[in-house]
């Protein structure tokens, strides 16, 4: 490898080993969603609390303003006061607020205040938010009548520096909380997660350690009956069927390897003494040409059966299929069928979507399967009927039928009935477990049981 991709390989490594785990992804995220709550309750405050200052600001200078017009309206003897008179302003002129009284003719006669004749000369506006001195004040001016007449003005202004300051300090305390609050996330919310997420570490490292040779181990359940505890059972559960299937398949390799050693070693046999002796014995070379072909042919058959137990699906070509006609046509003729008795009873014109070379197949795997252990002069009886809207195919037999224990059993792959797996029945075992994955793929299902008093049965559904 160069050494730029080596250095590649290292960085993408290192990049996989800094990225966060389970754990602090939910932390992020709920540090994410606690900011985004944070930053809305903190607008919605602040902005509430920014309404409400300004609306008591307002508020303070509209009630100034009406106390000093109402005083000039109406003296406590119940005569108007003169505008020009000190005792308007007076205790009617609260902290942050300032009062100019001006002439109709804009000449300012006295004031109050921090603002010393810094207002402009407006008859009436507001209340509005102005700018004096570079910042925000609320304004206000309102016309003085009196005896029906404008007999002057009245200009006044509260300071919004208050506001400010106010919404200063609410920022910064806003922001301590938030970011305290975040802290407290980031601290809590990974010890509660890793807490949380400790289990499925344990599960993890559990599977981790397992291997394809201690398949009968299982995951430990808790008992809290959670989402933890329903992922190991299920797991459990996939741990049992992976074990079947890896008991199966060493069987199978083993069954694989028996079938083919004899014929191997056969051949091997022959073809050392034709190296030996062929060239001085003709007959011996016919012989051993012979049974060479013979034990060739059976490993060809194997490897077929073999071929087609491995493929994930078979390719079915489709058509309609008269099946009293494909039943009769498969069973005529048959070697393993002479010396066996056949009785029909098929119901006319059954018709079912099928593959005609697979069906025809299946067919002759059933009934070969008779013919090797129903002895001679037995008899075969073939039924076929509806059974609602389904079709059922039965093959019954009278023989020895199948050992109970084996019923379930003869579908599998290099099963046979004969334990010691004698050779003076033919076969490798691998007949029925063909006929099952046809059928299957027919979308039917097959199912052998006993007869009585003797004999064997075959059902075929589709």
């Amino acid at each position: 490898m160069p050494f730029a991709a080596k250095i590649k390989t290292a960085w993408k490594k290192q990049i996989a080993a800094r990225r966060p785990g389970l754990a602090g992804k939910i932390t992020f995220w709920y540090m994410v969603l606690l900011l985004l709550t944070v930053l809305m309750l903190s607008g919605l405050t602040f902005w509430g609390n920014r309404q409400a200052l300004y609306k008591d600001k307002r508020q303070v200078l509209e009630n100034a303003v009406t106390q000093i017009l109402s005083t000039l309206n109406e003296s406590g003897e119940g005569q108007a006061m003169s505008i020009t008179d000190q005792d308007v302003l007076a205790g009617n002129v609260p902290k942050g607020v300032s009062v100019q009284l001006s002439s109709p003719s804009g000449k300012i006669l006295q004031h109050s205040g921090q603002y010393t004749s810094e207002l402009p000369f407006v008859q009436q506006s507001g209340p509005v938010i102005r700018v004096f001195r570079g910042e925000d004040y609320y304004f206000m001016a309102r016309p003085i009548q009196s005896g029906g007449r404008i007999i002057g003005y009245l200009q006044a202004v509260i300071d919004l520096g208050e506001i400010e300051y106010a919404q200063k300090v609410l920022l910064e305390q806003m922001a301590w909380i938030g970011g305290s609050a975040l802290l407290l996330a980031a601290v809590g919310g990974l010890f509660l997660s890793r807490q949380a997420l400790a289990p499925l570490e344990h599960l993890n490292r559990e599977i981790s350690n397992l291997t394809a040779y201690d398949l009968n181990r299982r995951i430990s359940i808790r008992g809290t009956e959670d989402e933890l505890d329903r992922l190991a059972q299920s797991f459990n559960q996939m741990l049992g069927r992976l074990e079947v299937s890896f008991q199966k398949q060493q069987q199978f390799v083993a069954n694989a390897s028996h079938e083919l050693r004899t014929p191997l070693m056969v051949i091997g046999g022959h073809a050392d003494i034709l190296k030996r002796w062929g060239a001085d014995n003709p007959a011996l070379v016919r012989d051993s040409a012979a049974s060479i072909g013979v034990e060739t042919e059976m490993m060809t058959k194997l490897v077929e059966n073999l071929l087609t137990l491995a493929r994930e699906e078979l390719k079915l070509n489709l058509t309609q299929v008269v099946l009293q006609e494909l039943i009769i046509e498969c069973t005529i003729g048959l070697p393993y069928l002479q010396k066996l008795r056949i009785k029909y009873d098929l119901a006319a014109d059954v018709r079912i979507e099928g593959d005609v070379l697979y069906l025809r197949q299946l067919l002759r795997i059933i009934m070969e399967n008779a013919g090797k252990y129903v002895p001679d002069g037995g008899e075969v009886k073939i039924t076929l009927r509806h059974a609602g809207e389904k079709v059922l195919l039965t093959i019954e037999d009278n023989g020895p039928g199948i050992p109970s224990e084996a019923v379930e059993a003869v579908f599998d792959r290099f099963y046979r009935v004969d334990e010691a797996r004698s050779r003076n029945v033919p076969g490798h075992g691998l007949g029925l477990s063909i006929a099952r994955r046809i059928v299957e793929a027919h979308g039917g299902r097959i199912w052998a049981e006993n007869a009585e008093p003797h004999g064997a049965v075959f059902n075929i559904e589709f």
